[in-house]
């Protein structure tokens, strides 16, 4: 009875739960959307969550509070639609400019409205903070604050900083940069524009962005400077996080070292499906021909795309066997077709899970092409800005999807694209390949994520998960400085071996000079 009672305890000592500060200030809802699965299963096991977001939880729980930035952040006034459409961010320097500007904005924005502020000012106790890791370090000070431990959450995938932050750089003669599609078999130019695209991004990411998000965080912040001294630099509070949650899987992206506290999270989102309005059900089970899902994301609106575009897929829509249900933020569709369902906003996952989908035409978003990957649908993608691109070409080098640029989208070029996709064979199978791969892993995804969470927060941080190269400058990690010592070292030893058998070639050129005389 005693051990019994003893395992009882023990058991509730192991689910005692933790207070967790979660940071998702970012405004984009398919953001929040993601973070909030591992927000609903940290409150499931008991946790209690306390979130500084922009966005609404599309579900309610006692324990989870949600502190909402408002007013809300203006995205189309500084991410207009039309900028969008024009193709303002079709290339990788464009795209690293963007991340930037859109991460310093949303930050500042969060951190100076009166919620926020409150916050910053407010006495309270936190076991961990729980951090989207998405261009927004500033906020990371709020570890200082409640003095707990960092866990970051990178709803991206992996970058170079977040390896720096961890004690190692990247290879990049393996590794390509976050925003390029190669593999990690590059040719040399490839790696040549590698090397530069990654060191440009570290150059400027230490010269220019880095002092951006310092400044935030010494002006929202200046407040504890009176209480507890000079404020930790953003740099140093990166070196303090524990670990990091990366949305990424090694069947969709290139291998890459990993230190233990950097754990692959891609797919953690993804359960089995809900029920379906009744309506899109009937609709998806009635299609003998299968049908295709179109959808641009949470932040395009299909609405505002030109009329002529959108008449362009109707037409095309309308002449296709297959049904199409689309995602369309307004009530009049032009050239509407029997075949052709329209709704404002649709539960993509669930969709995706349904047998009679046989095509995703997507603008690849990370979120929706992991969970088409998932379902082992092919895709076509119509990439605007941001790791879109990427995504749509390592997809279509790895055979599960095509790419149709913007741009370049007429009626003759969408039907070649459907007909190739819907007319061969191989982009299903490859899709189907590609997803046991993406469901093969060790143990649940989410299960993962949480052990992760909870063993830091148990050991008051983990530390121990980062290489000791975190105290080393870049080169010093690079080991220019050992590289020089043993230059220096061979290049002295050279000479005085030089000298030395210099010396040792005069003493018998001497001797023979000196034998010759005395012989004459």
């Amino acid at each position: 009875m005693r051990f019994l009672l003893l395992l009882i305890l023990g058991f509730l000592g192991e689910i005692s739960p933790y207070k967790i500060l979660l940071l998702a200030p970012f405004p984009p809802p398919s953001h929040y959307l993601w973070i909030s699965h591992f927000t609903k299963a940290l409150l499931d096991r008991g946790h209690h969550v306390t979130a500084i977001t922009s966005n609404h939880a599309k579900f309610k729980h006692r324990n989870l509070t949600e502190v909402v930035v408002n007013p809300p952040f203006d995205g189309p006034k500084y991410l207009p639609m039309k900028d969008i459409f024009d193709m303002r961010y079709d290339n990788d320097w464009e795209n690293l400019w963007l991340y930037w500007r859109a991460g310093l904005m949303t930050t500042e924005h969060a951190l100076q409205t009166s919620v926020v502020q409150k916050f910053i000012q407010r006495e309270d106790h936190f076991d961990l903070v729980l951090s989207e890791q998405f261009f927004q370090e500033s906020f990371l000070m709020f570890a200082y604050k409640f003095d707990c431990p960092i866990v970051t959450i990178g709803t991206l995938g992996y970058s170079d900083f977040m390896d720096r932050a961890m004690g190692f750089h990247s290879p990049w003669a393996t590794v390509p940069h976050s925003t390029l599609p190669y593999s990690s078999e590059m040719t040399f130019w490839e790696r040549t524009y590698n090397v530069m695209m990654s060191l440009a991004d570290a150059v400027l990411r230490e010269w220019y962005y880095y002092p951006k998000q310092e400044h935030l965080a010494q002006t929202y912040f200046k407040f504890l400077k009176q209480r507890r001294g000079p404020l930790p630099s953003v740099r140093e509070l990166e070196k303090n996080i524990s670990a990091m949650l990366i949305n990424t899987h090694f069947s969709i992206n290139p291998p890459r070292p990993l230190m233990p506290g950097q754990i692959n999270v891609a797919g953690a989102h993804i359960h089995p499906p809900n029920p379906l309005p009744e309506d899109i059900q009937t609709f998806l089970d009635g299609a003998r021909n299968g049908v295709i899902l179109f959808s641009l994301g949470s932040i395009i609106q299909s609405k505002e795309m030109p009329i002529s575009k959108m008449r362009t897929f109707a037409n095309v829509f309308k002449t296709l066997k297959q049904r199409v249900i689309m995602k369309y933020e307004d009530n009049m569709l032009p050239s509407v077709s029997p075949n052709v369902m329209a709704v404002k906003w649709l539960p993509q996952a669930d969709i995706l899970a349904h047998p009679n989908v046989i095509l995703f035409i997507t603008h690849g978003g990370i979120f929706g092409s992991q969970e088409a990957i998932y379902h082992g649908v092919p895709m076509l993608f119509i990439p605007f800005y941001g790791d879109q691109f990427r995504n749509a070409l390592r997809a279509e080098r790895d055979g599960y999807g095509l790419t149709l640029p913007w741009n370049e989208i007429s009626a003759s070029t969408l039907r070649e694209k459907l007909n190739d996709l819907l007319g061969h064979t191989g982009y299903k199978e490859k899709a189907v390949e590609v997803s046991k791969l993406f469901r093969d892993n060790p143990m649940p995804v989410m299960e993962q994520a949480m052990y992760t969470i909870e063993y830091v927060i148990r050991n008051n941080g983990a530390l121990h998960w980062k290489s000791g190269g975190i105290k080393l400058a870049w080169w010093q990690h690079q080991l220019w400085d050992v590289y020089f010592f043993l230059s220096v070292v061979i290049a002295i030893s050279s000479v005085v071996v030089w000298k030395f058998v210099v010396m040792l070639v005069l003493l018998a050129t001497a001797k023979k000079t000196t034998k010759r005389t005395k012989n004459d």
